[in-house]
């Protein structure tokens, strides 16, 4: 009877009060006996769950915000040295004053020195840089780089990259031990590669086993592997021997787990640029006028480094180097073969001429608007490598630059004996000796 009358009641209460209200009485008989906050108090909004998609799209949100926050239009150069060592280290070396004047330069020019590291992160969209900046590398391992350099270098607090190759390590006399590095690396400093033995990558040394490719593989990855496990470090990084590459290096050096491979061939490095093939100024070299790579670099007027999208670059006249691209295989028998020779400096009137292997001197013509050199092939190319000269005079003084593609109807990669990549400035021809 009672059970009934309990019943009878909640039709009752339904009739009268409505459905709303014992819904509430019901979520409130569930809830636990803590009071209901009143209509004037708003009740906190609840938080989603790291794995709701409302914070899901908040995190993708920030990660796109932080990389379009990435100045892909800043612009880097790379300075390369050797020795420290003035005229007793050779034809590589700069006296130890020098590089303190240079360092100083860089300070006073108020230009930001950024460390490898900031350079491949920004590559990789990761984090933003000045919109100039520079990179200081110092090649081979010379124990002069570390006693002269490290404690400028230190002094106005500039980072800087060293690539050494193996065979010159624990060698003695001016080489650099395991347990210096070990010291660079504490002091954080970035170490490369500069392969095993510091030979040419483009063609296998006569006394080297194995095969071409066999060697190519060990040199790339035998000195990476090694730095990465004597230092317990990354070795993303490689210099090529002599700046000299081709794409097979190119795609091998890939292949062997590097981020970022440099030659001695300067320009200005955009956040495009062909990753494999990125240029760095030889402070020993000399451009057009005489002045030194050094001040052409930190004034940013060299020039502008390709894209790694070859049309790209070349549809740009400002920007492209060479057409077809140094180290090009192409399959038109006809191409028209292009340079912007404004990176050769102020030349003399009507000077400017091309030369093409197989061919001698070509009826090239120059536009003086955009300091384009350009000449459609007319005889149709045979199948291999061709080089092509620009010669010129600045100041009466002969100068030239010079590169090569290779011509294959079935495409493919150009073999390991490629010409040297052009040059970032023309190099002066020394002039013919005199009879007696």
């Amino acid at each position: 009877m009672t059970r009934q009358l309990s019943i009878l009641a909640l039709v009752a209460l339904l009739a009268c009060t409505g459905c709303d209200k014992v819904k509430s009485l019901t979520q409130r008989n569930k809830a636990p006996s803590t009071p209901a906050p009143s209509e004037a108090v708003a009740a906190p909004a609840e938080e989603p769950s790291l794995d709701e998609p409302a914070a899901a799209n908040a995190v993708a949100e920030n990660e796109t915000a932080a990389k379009t926050a990435v100045d892909t239009k800043s612009e880097v150069v790379v300075l390369c040295y050797h020795r420290l060592e003035g005229k007793a280290g050779g034809i590589n070396s700069i006296e130890p004053a020098l590089f303190e004047q240079q360092m100083q330069e860089i300070k006073d020019s108020g230009i930001p020195v950024i460390s490898m590291q900031d350079f491949l992160a920004w590559r990789r969209g990761e984090k933003t840089i000045p919109p100039r900046a520079i990179i200081i590398t110092l090649d081979d391992g010379y124990v002069s780089e570390l006693e002269v350099g490290v404690p400028i270098l230190k002094k106005h607090g500039f980072p800087a990259t060293f690539f050494v190759y193996l065979d010159f390590i624990n060698k003695g006399g001016k080489s650099v031990t395991w347990a210096q590095l070990g010291e660079l690396r504490d002091q954080g400093f970035d170490i490369g590669s500069h392969t095993v033995m510091h030979a040419d990558l483009r063609r296998k040394p006569a006394k080297a086993p194995g095969d071409y490719d066999a060697w190519l593989k060990d040199e790339l990855e035998r000195s990476k592997k090694t730095i990465e496990e004597r230092l317990g470090i990354s070795c993303a990084t490689i210099a090529y021997p002599y700046g000299n590459h081709n794409p097979k290096v190119q795609e091998a050096t890939r292949a062997a787990g590097y981020e970022a491979g440099f030659t001695t061939y300067g320009a200005r490095l955009g956040h495009g640029t062909n990753a494999l093939t990125l240029g760095r100024y030889d402070v020993t070299a000399k451009m057009p006028g005489n002045q030194s790579a050094f001040t052409v670099a930190i004034s940013f007027a060299g020039m502008v480094a390709p894209g790694a999208d070859p049309v790209m670059a070349q549809d740009a006249a400002t920007s492209m180097v060479t057409q077809p691209m140094s180290g090009e295989v192409i399959t038109d028998a006809s191409p028209t073969i292009k340079a912007n020779i404004s990176t050769m400096g102020v030349l003399d009137a009507g000077s400017v001429v091309m030369r093409v292997s197989g061919f001698g001197l070509v009826p090239a013509k120059l536009d003086a608007a955009t300091k384009t050199i350009s000449y459609t092939v007319e005889k149709p190319l045979r199948p291999g490598t061709y080089v092509v000269i620009i010669g010129a005079k600045s100041n009466g003084r002969p100068v030239e630059a010079r590169w090569s593609f290779e011509y294959n109807p079935a495409g493919g990669t150009s073999p390991a004996d490629a010409e040297l990549p052009p040059r970032a400035a023309a190099t002066p021809v020394a002039a013919p000796a005199k009879k007696k």
